[in-house]
């Protein structure tokens, strides 16, 4: 199912309760950099000697499927945590056997039109169960419901993972279908059968009655007649014996008279007899065979009614109860409940727990002596401690929803998402303010942070909500985006509320727009962030061109060496912690997602080729040992050289071998030439700092960043280095033989860079002096 398509509700992922004066309590959100921070914290104290590998925060789809009952729906989840089996009964076809039971004149035909009625009926009672993966009921489906009630949002965040993938499109529509076939077939089955009932079994009586009423008749004229015939016979008996008594000549022709007349009697006497008996056979036999239908039938359509009450009370049970507007035709409406999965490793063992979405309870509680976080967030029942628990135990057992979990973790791991990041940072912050967590565990949770990787941001295709067009039309639009200069600037990102678009390397962005008014911002590397707002008013293309200033030098500079120091302080944290995993795991941490993952980011900074290394390091014992082992003696002399390269914005970004090697030892090490000229050759080849470049006059130069100087200026800088770090333009004219001009631009070009500063002077000669050439006993002169 494509979720991005339905009618989403996003529920809270913590709320608090406030009581308004005078009102009802009502439950508001609680802020999402709060949240986050507090799950970090909370899986923290969790690790009981394990490794916190991620954490993700994810959303289980729970579809909301409408019931022949006003505001009752079904809860179905899409992962497939739950099931439940349902009795798949389907409405009996009873309307034109009662349309052929009106009509039957005949027992044979009444009866006919009985059977097959039995056979449908018995079709429903021979129902077989259907099993409705993720179909939540009693406990946990009343707790789900209760989510509504809380505050929504409006999409679900770049960051989260959706957790879908057990049940496919096919068999969730399937599955739906029969859950609601099923339930309006309970809903009438048990009408339909009353109906037939009360149609047919008077039908059954009255044709019994017709049929009596038919034949008595001619039972009575047949009683008659065998009376008669009775009495006849009676008297011709009598007759015959008196006439044998009496002798006379014509005694014998009498007998025989009497005798024929006797045998006549007697026939019609026994066929009247027989049509007598087989007549009330013929009622009582059909008669019973209706009796019969009509009690079995009668029993059959109990036993269904019957069963049809025991699967309503079930269904009853998976049935909820919410305020809620299913209007949204073909659009499915979907509850995501939001649920956080931390993974801890041991030993290249994955353990997962589960966090629930929460409610935040006040209870004045503060850290102290005994409690470094104090965890303020509650389950909201224990239907959702319920769910959460299905959910962990799939994540912990399930081999292909664990490998689902891992893959998400590359991506979409919160410590190491951007985003997610600074909320962290943010929502730490306020912990600390509320004095529920202590400055020594937030730090701890800051260099977690640092040492591992930060993930690009993957913004999700959201589904933007535009103004309403009269007749439907959109606008193309295409910006420009470029610098002072008239130059395109490619890869900046203008964002227009949910909307993102990139510039290509003709500085070109293009989107189709409805007619309204926008803000929108504007940023790329090394440009000032801007603000930008436009109207749309016609359906024709539009070009709006957008100009972006450049960072000043000053800015740029100060923005490399900060990114510069950064990224080593984030290199070194990221190999302490590949260390402390190494010696927990051994090698094994080469299978980790989240450590593999570190360690491919810090080969790729040192410039190797990450999987080849990571091959080689498998086949290679100790590989892995000598790149994260590190002196401690270095480690400290890489961090003082970084933190002289941060002191050098404020001279261009260079300084002098000489003065480096000065600096050191005055912060207590003993050191020699070669030891740190090939601790810089290092950190340049780790892509950390430029590197050394040599003067002519033999000096060397170190770079902390390029400074990306012509031949003129460098000239003016090993002129500099052999002044002491400061000289005047007649200085330069007489050493270099230039003329005033030449010598005015090479100076520009440097005081632009940031390497030199002027001090004008009308008394004497301008001043010009290089700060990262003087050294640190002649700065007081300037």
């Amino acid at each position: 199912m494509d979720i991005d398509r339905q009618n989403l509700i996003i529920p809270a992922t913590a709320t608090r309760r406030l009581q308004l004066a005078g009102g009802q309590p009502m439950e508001q959100a609680v802020p999402e950099d709060y949240v986050l921070a507090a799950m970090i914290l909370r899986a923290m104290e969790k690790r009981e000697g394990r490794s916190l590998e991620f954490i993700l925060k994810s959303y289980l789809p729970v579809a909301i499927i409408s019931s022949p009952q006003p505001s009752r729906f079904f809860l179905v989840e899409l992962l497939g945590l739950t099931s439940e089996s349902v009795l798949q009964i389907r409405r009996p076809d009873l309307q034109k056997i009662q349309e052929k039971v009106d009509k039957a004149s005949t027992s044979e035909e009444l009866s006919k039109c009985i059977q097959t009625a039995r056979d449908e009926i018995r079709n429903v009672l021979e129902s077989t169960p259907s099993t409705i993966v993720g179909l939540l009921a009693g406990l946990i489906a009343r707790g789900v419901s209760q989510i509504l009630d809380r505050p929504s949002g409006q999409s679900t965040e770049d960051y989260a993972v959706t957790l879908t993938g057990i049940i496919d499109t096919s068999e969730f529509d399937k599955s739906i279908r029969v859950l609601q076939e099923t339930a309006e077939s309970l809903a009438s089955v048990e009408t339909i059968l009353t109906g037939f009932l009360d149609a047919a079994v008077p039908r059954i009586d009255a044709l019994l009655g017709t049929h009596q009423a038919e034949a008595s008749p001619v039972l009575s004229r047949l009683a008659l007649r065998v009376e008669s015939l009775e009495q006849q016979i009676e008297s011709l008996e009598s007759q015959r014996t008196k006439t044998a008594a009496i002798a006379s000549r014509d005694r014998s022709t009498k007998l025989r008279e009497l005798d024929s007349l006797l045998g006549a009697r007697r026939v019609a006497l026994e066929r009247d007899r027989k049509r007598q008996s087989d007549i009330v056979s013929s009622l009582e036999s059909s008669a019973h065979e209706l009796i019969v239908s009509r009690d079995e039938l009668t029993a059959e359509s109990r036993r269904v009614i019957d069963q049809v009450h025991g699967q309503f009370a079930t269904l009853q049970d998976m049935l909820v109860s919410a305020r809620f507007d299913d209007s949204g035709g073909k659009k499915k409406s979907i509850i995501m409940i939001p649920f956080f999965i931390a993974g801890f490793s041991r030993k290249d063992q994955l353990h997962i727990e589960v966090y629930p979405l929460s409610y935040f309870q006040g209870n004045g509680l503060r850290v102290s002596r005994r409690h470094d976080f104090v965890d303020t967030f509650l389950s909201p029942s224990r239907a959702i401690d319920a769910l959460s628990a299905l959910l962990e135990d799939r994540a912990n057992n399930d081999v292909a929803f664990r490998k689902f979990i891992r893959d998400s973790s590359i991506d979409h791991n919160l410590v190491a998402d951007a985003k997610a990041r600074e909320l962290i940072k943010t929502g730490t912050e306020s912990l600390l303010g509320d004095a529920l967590v202590k400055r020594p565990l937030a730090d701890e949770l800051n260099d977690l942070l640092l040492g591992i990787p930060e993930t690009k941001v993957h913004r999700k295709k959201r589904r933007v909500m535009t103004p309403t067009i009269s007749d439907g039309s959109l606008c193309n639009v295409k910006f420009h985006v470029q610098n002072e200069a008239g130059k395109p600037v490619e890869g900046a990102e203008l964002e227009l509320g949910a909307l993102l678009i990139t510039s290509d390397d003709n500085g070109i962005a293009t989107t189709s727009l409805p007619r309204s008014h926008y803000e929108g911002l504007v940023r790329a590397p090394g440009y000032l962030e801007k603000t930008i707002d436009f109207s749309i008013t016609t359906s024709g293309d539009v070009v709006i061109p957008v100009v972006i200033v450049p960072l000043a030098h000053e800015e740029q500079l100060a923005l490399r060496l900060d990114e510069l120091v950064e990224r080593a302080r984030r290199l070194d944290i990221i190999r302490d912690r590949l260390w402390d995993a190494f010696e927990k795991q051994g090698p094994t941490l080469l299978g980790i997602p989240a450590y593999r993952s570190a360690l491919i980011e810090l080969l790729s900074e040192l410039g190797y080729e990450p999987e080849a290394w990571i091959a080689e390091a498998k086949q290679k014992t100790g590989m892995v040992k000598r790149l994260l082992k590190r002196d401690n003696r270095i480690d400290g002399l890489r961090r003082d050289i970084l933190r002289m390269a941060e002191e050098s914005k404020a001279f261009g970004g260079i300084m002098l071998f000489s003065e480096l090697l000065v600096r050191l030892d005055n912060l207590g090490w003993s050191t020699n030439s070669d030891e740190i000229e090939g601790i810089i050759n290092d950190m340049s080849r780790e892509g950390l700092i430029r590197g050394l470049s040599p003067l002519d006059s033999g000096a060397l130069l170190i770079e902390f960043v390029p400074v990306a100087l012509t031949n003129d200026p460098q000239m003016i800088l090993d002129l500099a280095a052999r002044s002491e770090g400061k000289l005047t333009i007649e200085d330069a004219v007489v050493s270099l033989g230039w003329n005033e001009e030449r010598v005015r631009n090479a100076l520009g070009l440097l005081i632009s860079n940031g390497v030199a500063k002027e001090q004008r002077s009308y008394s004497k000669s301008t001043q010009y002096f290089f700060p990262g050439l003087r050294g640190e006993r002649n700065k007081s002169d300037f």
